[in-house]
């Protein structure tokens, strides 16, 4: 595929195709996502739908063959070296067209059959261009793309070197008129064009240059621990729980987390951060990070293609492959442009015939195949997808997976940015600071109670209590039932006690009545969690947990742009002031529930705000998805990511602000590459078609325009490295 017109043909074709309900085509790419209405539809339909058009088709690679051929490259440096072969082929065969038109009085006799022996030479010299690999695949794409009635760039080509061709035959054999004659200007046209796609070419490798770059940073092998025994297995074959075994300054391959060992782990390709970071047993380790020192044994709790790195492929592809707002309408305008062009260059000839009379058929037919020729549908085709391409690639290198185009374009409309506090502000990994008994119940006897209720949880509060109660030696018993309500508490039965654990609103929502003793025990960024046990509050638990050292910085970033900033938790009001303070938010809601929180963002979308929101919990989910933009920490929820537009993996708010810095920088290339590609044809049109752009000139043009706008994409990564 060359321009939009390719891409809107396949596109039409693969939607005719009964039991499709959309499907999407990726210039930069060459690829297609589709999406069914329920039913199974076999590939091999698809495939002939889009052979029926003209076009080729193959189901693409994934998983670990994707990334073995994104790490060697071996697809674009194939297609390089075709593009390179074609670039040589014509400047070889053009020139020597364009020698003899410029020395043909100097070297021939001024003789009528000596000037035709000329032309002749230079016909033959033309005929070896138009069927060589340089010029036949433009020239077959255009006579395919007419038979099928689709309309691209091969067809603009086409008819200006063909209607050139026959022109020069014309003026060579039978009106004997050197103004009719424009050989040099079909090498020309063939010559730029392979030009123009071979420096193409060059350039959407380099744009694809961060997707190949983490393709090679992927492990292929992993060290499983097998009995007593180290095997050295593909990456694909680690199971879930698996003993993985890495040695200093090698790569983690999987998910996991770290049974044995101590060391500092490099999670730059995650998170951006170049220091190492300081990993012991029981915590998390991604796979892609690298050990800097020590070694790990590590269990895989993540593998294939729900690890990180797997994920991190996968949303890059499926981001690459969507469509922004501003993509589809230069898409829809792409998709009409050729058959507009064509009735451009047949009202140019004829308005040159009609005025100028027959004397002005040669610069009729001059000023037709200039019209042909310096349209662009290229320029409109590139300008979005080229920045998707850069954009995806580069912010995956730096933690942040955007899950399609639309969400990117997006990201830079957003003017508010909502926060969730645990776990995202703030690390999440809350720590027990007191316990008080409130009734016959000792500290530990509430500790048990209040562990056992939260075993099953995913909540930070239930990993807290945990980690408390076996630090201090507290048996913690197996509840025999377990209910848990997202932004309140649990619910279970703990050794025949029914026990409720949460906050103060949610067991006053099972009707359980607290002593007025519970607001003097509210300290500042304390959160205090309510035990009951058989209807009656036994204790009070004082937690807190600490700030991300990104989360200032972060708010301060989003400020200085011009956002609306605001703290949205389930937490108390006291807690959520003294977070609100250290990190400098002013706008805060607390004591929401997820209802509550949607309803926030939704009032907030209703008065004409763009709004993002940031969380990680299972109680944002529903939040996530109801802003414009949603933004989870990879690290957070399961429900909480598959919401979220935007993922990111370092967990760190710093990345918050890069992704806004990215998504700004991106909608403003892509508009300008809009801007370049519409003023151009708006600009050259006019000239080629009162004859002040010569067709060889025109193809040049058009070579310029297509480049410019792939070159503007590319400046998008200098730009990037400096947020």
């Amino acid at each position: 595929m060359h321009c939009a017109g390719c891409v809107a043909s396949v596109e039409k074709a693969l939607r005719g195709v009964e039991g499709v309900a959309e499907a999407a085509v990726q210039l930069m790419t060459e690829s297609a996502r589709v999406a069914l209405k329920g039913g199974d539809v076999p590939v091999s339909r698809l495939i002939a739908a889009v052979r029926a058009v003209g076009y080729d088709a193959d189901v693409t690679a994934t998983g670990a063959e994707l990334l073995e051929r994104l790490a060697s490259d071996r697809d674009s440096k194939e297609t390089l070296r075709r593009h390179r072969q074609a670039l040589i082929q014509a400047v070889g065969l053009a020139l020597p067209i364009l020698a003899l038109d410029h020395f043909r009085h100097v070297l021939w006799p001024h003789t009528d059959a000596s000037q035709i022996a000329a032309r002749l030479l230079e016909l033959v010299l033309l005929v070896m261009l138009m069927v060589s690999p340089a010029g036949s695949p433009i020239l077959v794409g255009g006579l395919r793309a007419m038979l099928h009635r689709t309309a691209n760039m091969d067809v603009l080509i086409t008819l200006g070197v063909t209607a050139s061709f026959l022109s020069s035959v014309y003026g060579t054999f039978i009106a004997r008129d050197e103004a009719l004659i424009h050989i040099h200007a079909a090498a020309m046209i063939l010559g730029i064009v392979c030009v123009g796609r071979y420096l193409e070419a060059r350039t959407r490798i380099g744009a694809s240059a961060a997707m190949t770059a983490l393709a090679r940073r992927a492990p292929k092998t992993a060290r499983v621990k097998r009995g007593e025994a180290i095997e050295t297995v593909a990456v694909e074959d680690v199971g879930l729980n698996d003993l993985v075994y890495v040695p200093p300054q090698n790569t983690i391959p999987v998910d996991g987390e770290i049974v044995e060992g101590r060391t500092g782990i490099d999670e730059s390709l995650m998170t951006g951060e170049s220091l190492p970071v300081e990993k012991s047993v029981g915590d998390r380790v991604l796979g892609g990070t690298l050990v800097t020192d020590g070694t790990l044994l590590i269990r895989a709790t993540s593998v294939g293609d729900r690890s990180a790195f797997g994920r991190i492929v996968e949303l890059i592809a499926t981001a690459q492959s969507g469509q922004t707002r501003m993509q589809r309408l230069a898409d829809r305008i792409a998709s009409i442009f050729t058959p507009v062009v064509i009735t451009l260059a047949v009202i140019t000839f004829i308005g040159w015939w009609t005025f100028g009379g027959r004397t002005a058929l040669p610069d009729a037919m001059r000023a037709a195949i200039a019209v042909l020729v310096v349209a662009c549908p290229c320029a409109l085709g590139l300008a979005t997808p080229v920045v998707t391409l850069v954009a995806s690639g580069v912010a995956a290198l730096r933690g942040i997976l955007v899950r399609d185009a639309a969400m990117l374009e997006a990201m830079g409309r957003v003017d508010t940015v909502v926060w969730d506090k645990t776990g995202t502000l703030t690390t999440g990994l809350l720590s027990v600071r007191w316990i008080r008994a409130l009734g016959a119940f000792d500290e530990r006897a509430i500790l048990a109670l209040a562990a056992g209720a939260e075993q099953f949880s995913s909540h930070p509060i239930a990993r807290s209590l945990e980690a408390r109660a076996r630090r201090d030696g507290v048996e913690i018993p197996v509840p025999t039932g377990f209910e848990l309500v997202p932004g309140g508490g649990v619910c279970a039965t703990v050794e025949g006690r029914e026990a409720l654990v949460g906050s103060v609103r949610f067991l006053a929502s099972r009707g359980i009545l607290l002593s007025e003793r519970i607001d003097a025990v509210q300290e500042e960024r304390n959160t205090v969690v309510a035990v009951a046990c058989d209807g009656n509050v036994i204790g009070l638990i004082g937690m807190s947990d600490t700030l991300r050292p990104s989360s200032a910085t972060a708010v301060a970033r989003l400020r200085d742009r011009g956002f609306r900033v605001e703290l949205l938790t389930g937490d108390s009001d006291e807690v959520a002031r003294a977070v609100a303070a250290e990190v400098g938010i002013t706008e805060i809601a607390a004591r929401q529930s997820p209802g509550d929180k949607v309803n926030h963002v939704q009032r907030l979308r209703a008065n004409g705000r763009r709004v993002a929101m940031v969380g990680d919990g299972v109680n944002d989910a529903a939040a996530l998805a109801a802003a414009d933009v949603g933004i989870a920490f990879a690290t957070g929820a399961d429900v909480a990511c598959e919401s979220a537009g935007i993922n990111l993996i370092g967990s760190t708010p710093h990345l918050v602000a890069d992704a806004v810095d990215l998504a700004r920088a991106s909608v403003r290339v892509i508009r300008q590459n809009l801007f370049w590609a519409f003023i151009y044809n708006v600009l050259m049109l006019p000239l080629a078609a009162t004859g002040r752009l010569p067709p060889a000139w025109a193809a040049a043009a058009m070579m310029v325009s297509s480049l410019t706008v792939v070159l503007n994409a590319l400046r998008l990564q200098r730009m990037l490295r400096r947020v």
